[in-house]
Order: C-alpha cells, then sequence, then structure tokens
C-alpha cells in the first residue's frame, strides 16, 4: 500500500505467489532428476541429438524457473488499484493502459478471500461487484485493511457526512 496525493495505491503482494517458489523448488528437483536419469550432457554446440535435446530441456527449465520467479514483479508492474475519495480504479498495461473506474455510488458488494495461506502470510482478495463490473484486487497485503477503508469511503459516498451528523 502506498498512499498519494490521488489516493491508497495497491499492487499484488510478492507472497501471494508463495505458490510460485515451491513450484519452482519442485521444478528444480525435477530438473535434477531428469538430467541425472537420462544421462543429458549439456553443451552450447550440440554435436549429435542427446545433446541436442539436452540443450532444450536445460533451456526450457530455465525458461519455467524465470518466468515463475519473476511473474510477481511482471505483476506489479503491469497492474495497480487506487482507492480515491470517491472511486475505485484498476489501471492495467504497460504501453497501453486500460483504467477501469467505479464510483463507490456504483459499488454494489464489498468481499475479501483469503485462503489457508493467505491466512498464514496475512494476503487476500478483495472483490467489488459494480451494477455493470466489477474489480477483483488480487494478492493484497492485509486484505482487511483495505476492506475496512473501502467499507468505511463506499459509507462516506452512501451517506454523506453532513447526514451522519444529523442522524447521530
Amino acid at each position: 500500500m502506498k498512499t498519494t496525493e490521488k489516493g491508497i495505491v495497491y499492487k499484488t503482494s510478492r507472497i501471494s505467489y508463495i505458490s510460485n517458489y515451491v513450484l519452482v523448488i519442485l521444478v528444480v528437483i525435477l530438473f535434477y532428476l531428469t538430467y541425472s536419469t537420462f544421462n543429458l550432457t549439456f553443451t552450447l554446440i550440440a554435436t549429435n541429438v542427446n545433446e541436442l535435446i539436452s540443450v532444450f530441456v536445460v533451456f526450457g527449465f530455465l525458461i519455467l524457473i524465470t518466468f515463475l520467479l519473476e511473474q510477481p514483479t511482471i505483476e506489479q508492474i503491469l497492474r495497480q488499484y487506487m482507492i480515491t475519495k470517491t472511486d475505485i480504479i484498476k489501471v492495467e498495461g504497460l504501453i497501453r493502459k486500460k483504467k477501469t473506474f467505479i464510483p463507490f455510488s456504483n459499488i454494489g458488494g464489498v468481499t475479501y478471500k483469503k485462503g489457508i495461506i493467505g491466512r498464514i502470510f496475512n494476503f487476500g482478495d478483495i472483490e467489488l461487484t459494480g451494477f455493470e463490473e466489477g474489480i477483483v484486487i488480487k494478492g493484497v497485503a492485509n486484505p482487511e485493511e483495505a476492506y475496512r477503508i473501502l467499507k468505511h469511503r463506499i459509507g462516506l459516498v452512501v451517506r454523506p457526512p453532513a447526514l451522519q451528523k444529523t442522524q447521530r
């Protein structure tokens, strides 16, 4: 969470990709088992079919491991969510930006979900349903705080501060 003059900015938490890190460990073990079982020899210049297969296996595993490790960074670069005083904004894209606005007055419901691992490491998804479309804030750290802020801001829009004072 980062606060700017426009509002509060949320990005996907790196810890929400803990399953990727577990998969990396499994892929490394699988790579070791594959490499040792099939007696693959790795050289950059393949002279026979066995060495060529070895090159493809090694580069395939390296690409998979790199993707799994860098997916959180890519997600943080490509997607962010902003909570302003009047609406929630989802910004997607790197070169071509796509912005989705939902005014708080159009939000029908707010829920947050935490799985087992999310409860352990304190991350989850927040789902905002609007009348026409919804926004899911994926893998945000401390979703209860974001949920509380959203519910408060929605309450201010539904019942403006002037009405809240007279109703007390």
